[in-house]
């Protein structure tokens, strides 16, 4: 993912005040497709922010392996995810050099936000939100699935 997204960013310059990526205690799910002989090509990831919040991380799709409905299945398996640890709303961050991901989510009955602390002072970032049913009990952080 970093080697297709990076280059699109980098006329903007370094952004050190972007988040270091999820680390394991606070990611609560990821969702992985394997082919049949068990490469990786899609993944999506649940992530435990502070304050009660939950965001989806690292949604990405192999190229060879887009336009078979892959990053629509790991949204929804993820959502499924939160809404059975009891999650009332998701949010997640892209950037404006990625409008497939945009119309993605948009597609997916996401919508826009003001960007979010950690995204907060990053210009280039888009934020999404989705309201979740309520399946489950309490939010549960650093469960693993």
């Amino acid at each position: 993912m970093d080697a297709e997204i990076k280059p699109r960013y980098a006329a903007f310059g370094p952004r050190p005040h972007l988040p270091p990526p999820p680390t394991a205690e606070e990611v609560a799910v990821t969702w992985v497709a394997f082919t049949g002989s068990g490469e990786p090509v899609a993944t999506a990831s649940l992530r435990a922010l502070p304050g009660d919040r939950w965001e989806i991380k690292r949604v990405f799709v192999r190229a060879d392996h887009r336009g078979r409905g892959l990053a629509a299945a790991a949204l929804a398996a993820v959502e499924a995810s939160a809404a059975e640890r009891g999650v009332a709303e998701l949010m997640l961050q892209t950037g404006v050099r990625q409008p497939e991901a945009a119309a993605l989510y948009t597609r997916e009955g996401w919508y826009r936000i003001p960007p979010y602390p950690p995204y907060s002072r990053d210009p280039y970032s888009v934020c999404f939100a989705k309201r979740l049913p309520a399946t489950g009990g309490a939010a549960e952080r650093g469960s693993h699935a």
